[in-house]
């Protein structure tokens, strides 16, 4: 990436954090909140990466076909690309790990696109 990714990091950091007792309704807020942010979550980085010149588009696929590994499983994958160009330029790995009674969603690392794709 042609971009500072500290600055870049700084700006896609987020973290949700929720923890309850464990009834039914728990695990239906727990269900109602992930599907809002899965909803949510590509207005809401492509508003935070636009004064970068970037767009982005979550990756609705398998991510361990991308990032095979001990916790692929837990992944939410998003594209970055080029604003003007729409050339990939890396991406934005969340990770999403869900319990009988916990959700929690954060940043876990950017990765640059291999090859300059």
């Amino acid at each position: 990436m042609s971009i500072d990714t500290d600055a870049l990091k700084r700006v896609l950091s987020m973290r949700l954090i929720f923890e309850g007792g464990s009834s039914w309704a728990v695990r239906e807020l727990i269900d109602a909140v992930e599907d809002y942010l899965m909803e949510r979550l590509p207005m809401i980085v492509n508003s935070l990466i636009e004064p970068f010149g970037l767009e982005a588009s979550v990756l609705r696929g398998d991510p361990c076909r991308l990032f095979p590994g001990e916790a692929c499983n837990q992944l939410v994958v998003v594209g970055l690309y080029a604003g003007d160009t729409g050339r990939h330029v890396g991406y934005v790995l969340y990770r999403l790990i869900r319990g009988e009674n916990t959700f929690e969603f954060s940043l876990y690392r950017l990765v640059e696109a291999a090859g300059g794709e």
